[in-house]
């Protein structure tokens, strides 16, 4: 069997964040599963392109890669549309990323015209927050004629029961399966363990004697993170703990400089620290050294970071907006309303709790780890 996975962007584009780190952790799962893995994508990293070879396959760890080059980053590919057609009718299985881009659409017609066995992954994208964030009538448009169509010859992969819920609510007779994205489990195991002073001397160039807990966050720096959420209450959190800090790595996304106007009115910049994109590498250090990680996301239809900080046996504090409401059931960390009162009391909350670490890794390691969930995700390409 060959499948072919389409994608608006690919590894080693890690500006897009939890989404890159999934298609290429299943990616590698289903080759060493004996099926045949080719994808097609753009050269596309955030406004930047990615420095490598395009418009020909490059083959890492056993799955072909064709980089198309972009003459307009995010927005056009010749390339793309003159190419893609033949890389679908090579393949049994198309395996489509996301929803509203160019990509999208021109491998789903191209695919239902060889009537090949389509599957997509919406990636969030028909949640409510995402339909009225931005351009809200060319989407609607845009699902009206170009998804519509086509959706009952699509199977829909939702990455958690509440995608399941939007897909329905907009294509009631959709084929859907929840599928969640994977974590690389053991990647993340046996990281360095430094203290706490040298890994918050080692990204934000600050030395401190007296540091109580490490609050660390992550992903790119947009609206629906909710990071301007999660500033206000750690502010808060300040008056009880003034020894405690708060890490937010990620790329920025068009909402760093409100961020760092926040910090500064709110005069917690000793206390709170943008330290940017951060690699693969510097990710599992600093999940692996600081002492809870936490998200107060507006929306996330999965959130592999939060499956890479429980990876690391941390335990979390969460916004209600995500589909892990069996975290504190299992636990491995506090749920709490997407607001600054409710975050600010799991803050203080947390501290005073016990968390069995070795617990926390046994239950993502037995549900959200790649061996578990490809073995499912296989059975519908064979289905």
């Amino acid at each position: 069997m060959k499948i072919c996975i389409v994608s608006s962007s690919f590894f080693p584009a890690t500006f897009y964040g939890g989404p890159i780190s999934s298609t290429w952790g299943i990616s590698r799962q289903i080759v060493r599963n004996g099926i045949k893995v080719y994808v097609s994508t753009t050269n596309a990293n955030g406004k930047e392109k990615l420095d490598i070879k395009t418009n020909e396959y490059i083959k890492k760890e056993g799955v072909f890669i064709k980089y198309y080059r972009e003459e307009i980053i995010n927005r056009f590919s010749l390339s793309f549309i003159l190419g893609i057609y033949s890389d679908i009718k090579k393949a049994d299985v198309v395996y489509i990323q996301y929803l509203f881009h160019y990509t999208v659409l021109f491998s789903l017609i191209y695919s239902v015209f060889l009537n090949k066995k389509i599957i997509l992954c919406a990636r969030g994208s028909l949640s409510g927050f995402t339909l009225s964030n931005q351009h809200k009538l060319l989407k609607l448009v845009w699902l009206r004629l170009f998804i519509r169509p086509f959706s009952r010859k699509i199977i829909w992969q939702a990455s958690s029961y509440l995608e399941k819920e939007d897909i329905k609510r907009r294509f009631p007779n959709a084929i859907v399966e929840v599928i969640p994205d994977g974590v690389d489990f053991s990647s993340f195991q046996n990281s360095k363990i430094i203290s706490k002073e040298d890994m918050f001397f080692r990204y934000t160039s600050k030395r401190v004697n007296n540091l109580s807990s490490i609050f660390f966050s992550m992903g790119r720096l947009h609206e629906i993170k909710g990071f301007d959420v999660l500033i206000d209450a750690f502010s808060l959190y300040l008056n009880k703990d003034q020894a405690a800090k708060l890490i937010i790595a990620g790329g920025d996304d068009g909402f760093r400089s409100k961020l760092e106007s926040q910090i500064e009115d709110l005069r917690v910049q000793e206390s709170v620290f943008l330290i940017g994109e951060v690699s693969f590498d510097d990710k599992k250090v600093l999940l692996n050294n600081c002492d809870y990680f936490t998200l107060a996301s507006r929306f996330e239809s999965f959130g592999i970071v939060i499956a890479e900080a429980l990876s690391c046996g941390k335990p979390i504090i969460l916004s209600n907006k995500t589909p892990w409401h069996d975290l504190e059931e299992n636990k491995c960390g506090i749920l709490a309303d997407n607001n600054k009162s409710s975050f600010s009391y799991a803050f203080t909350r947390i501290v005073h709790e016990k968390y069995d670490s070795k617990e926390i890794r046994k239950y993502v390691r037995s549900n959200y780890d790649w061996k578990v969930i490809v073995g499912r995700f296989i059975k519908i390409l064979r289905s």
